[in-house]
């Protein structure tokens, strides 16, 4: 944690097992954590008791999370604010963020996020803690300079002061986060040489507001470019300075890699597959939905084929759930491999799968691929040295002729799954009698 010592948390959270299921996750990284069942009861706890972070959820239905960190906003005192969002709710994140949350977290279906809030949580604690240190520096500079000078130096965040000269002060932690070798070999260059070319019109309107409103910048995301050309993601802000008698500008900024490594898996949980790589059932229906408006507008056809593996579970049970991963990622390749780069195969859960083929030209083309899965997934596989066989039974619904709805046509598809089971497994069925 970010301190030797305890931090008291408070969580707003209206359903009571995802509340103590975090209370006892965090407990266990050495927060103390405090529950609230609602925004109104939140803030009631927050007026008498003392918290170093809140963690709210959205959806309440006493005072819900966005209200909250707009009350909160307004208390110059209070406690920094993670809003903790479920999937499909990042309008309320960036909502949030406006407010004044500090950062957001997205609750996922396979509960990865509750490995990820830690992260999260020590940098709002390290952010609020260089927010105050930053408050204190500048009572340190009109004091004493040396003074100043020592905590800049020993700052885990680099700290340069940029003037028309160019660089004409960097600490330890600036030069180290650039790959120098020390501060003098950054003397007299511009910072702009540093700034990611993606970055560059961010950062000049960043400088730019830093000097013409004489105000703290707020705290953006961006990339810089080191002395030996790698690049590094980092967050920057500023301030205006007065160096030498003359204006020049403070800037601020911490390498934010690993938030940014975090916050991209977490992303990506929350739209493929963990153990195979495929996209999940959210993005599956996001793709079917696009492929339904498109198919629509331009009255083209397209399929969806519900697989369902036949004997997988002899091979599970027989070898262990480490062989059924295997097989399963196996599957999922050669499921890849009978299809264009323009369709789309996702794993719904467990052994079963869906596929879309879009732009079919007649509803029996489909029957033609639904052949081709069948044949590679009817070759064995070597698993843990192991001979496997199984098979893969396909059901089929095509748009328009079978419906012209999402859920309609994923229904039709599995009943038609179930109709290859029953006609011995180890084949197709269309939803109707149209196979060619």
């Amino acid at each position: 944690m970010t301190e030797e010592r305890s931090y008291n948390i408070l969580y707003m959270e209206d359903d009571a097992g995802l509340a103590r299921l975090l209370q006892k996750s965090l407990r266990r990284q050495g927060y103390q954590v405090d529950l609230a069942e609602n925004g109104e009861v939140g803030l009631a706890m927050l007026a008498v008791g003392q918290y170093d972070l809140v963690l709210t959820d959205n959806n309440m239905p006493v005072c819900e999370g966005l209200e909250v960190i707009r009350i909160l906003a307004e208390q110059a005192d209070a406690p920094p604010i993670i809003m903790v969002t479920g999937n499909g709710s990042e309008t309320t994140a960036v909502e949030a963020l406006k407010l004044g949350a500090i950062d957001y977290i997205v609750k996922d279906v396979e509960m990865g996020y509750l490995a990820l809030i830690p992260m999260v949580i020590e940098k709002a604690l390290q952010k609020r803690l260089m927010i105050q240190e930053r408050e204190q520096m500048f009572t340190a500079i009109r004091e004493s300079e040396e003074r100043y000078r020592r905590l800049v130096d020993l700052s885990p965040d680099g700290i340069v002061i940029h003037s028309d000269e160019g660089l004409v002060f960097v600490n330890p932690a600036g030069a180290s986060l650039l790959k120098a070798d020390n501060a003098a070999e950054l003397l007299q260059r511009k910072l702009h040489e540093f700034v990611h070319p993606e970055f560059s019109d961010v950062f000049r309107t960043l400088v730019e507001m830093i000097e013409n409103d004489a105000s703290t910048a707020p705290w953006i995301e961006g990339k810089f470019i080191c002395l030996d050309e790698s690049v590094v993601d980092v967050e920057v802000s500023g301030v205006p300075f007065i160096y030498q008698g003359k204006q020049a500008v403070q800037i601020i900024f911490r390498d934010i890699t690993e938030r940014r490594i975090a916050h991209d898996r977490l992303e990506y949980l929350a739209n493929f597959d963990a153990l195979t790589d495929l996209p999940n059932r959210r993005l599956f229906f996001d793709r079917l939905t696009c492929l339904l408006a498109h198919c629509k507008r331009y009255n083209e056809q397209f399929s969806v084929l519900f697989l369902d593996l036949d004997r997988f579970k002899s091979v599970n049970d027989s070898l262990g759930h480490d062989a059924g991963d295997e097989l399963l990622r196996e599957v999922s390749k050669r499921l890849h491999e009978c299809l264009r780069h323009a369709d789309t195969v996702a794993r719904m859960g467990g052994d079963e799968f869906a596929v879309l083929l879009s732009r079919i030209v007649e509803p029996p083309d489909t029957g033609i691929v639904s052949d081709k899965i069948i044949a590679s997934i009817a070759r064995p596989f070597m698993i843990q040295g192991h001979e496997c066989h199984i098979g893969v039974s396909i059901g089929i619904g095509v748009f328009p002729d079978h419906a012209d709805n999402a859920e309609s046509l994923l229904k039709i598809a599995d009943s038609a799954m179930y109709r290859a089971k029953e006609a011995g497994r180890n084949c197709y069925r269309y939803s109707t009698a149209v196979e060619g």
